[in-house]
């Protein structure tokens, strides 16, 4: 792994290119693989209860009619179309040579493309976070 490349494991920050708000990766179930204590992901992990919503989806292909209001990071208040991340297929740019029950390991270099065409990556590996 290159120095600037972590490691991901549950509650690593995402975004998405076309959502409101940051949001953290989620791991119900452990696969037993463990960094500093908490668990590891791997490229399987792309299920809804893996990747919640970024708050409001900004992008054009979103098709919902429904609108939310939510409050913003500065504290105003937003609205638009509801995120609702389509997550088709693994994770990409995974780590091959780490396998975790299985499956290659997440890095902070992994990302996702939505089916609105959001871009999701990571923003934190997690690892030190509480």
């Amino acid at each position: 792994m290159s120095d600037n490349e972590y490691y991901v494991v549950r509650g690593a920050c995402m975004r998405c290119t076309y959502g409101t708000h940051p949001r953290k990766i989620n791991l119900p179930n452990s696969h037993g693989a463990f960094v500093n204590g908490k668990p590891m992901m791997n490229e399987g992990d792309y299920s809804p209860e893996n990747v919640p919503h970024f708050g409001i989806c900004n992008s054009p292909e979103q098709p919902s009619t429904e609108t939310i209001y939510l409050i913003a990071e500065d504290g105003s208040t937003i609205s638009g179309k509801p995120c609702l991340p389509m997550l088709t297929d693994k994770w990409i740019n995974t780590k091959e040579q780490t396998k975790v029950e299985g499956q290659p390991a997440l890095t902070t270099s992994s990302f996702q493309t939505c089916l609105y065409h959001g871009f999701i990556e990571f923003h934190t590996n997690g690892q030190q976070e509480e």
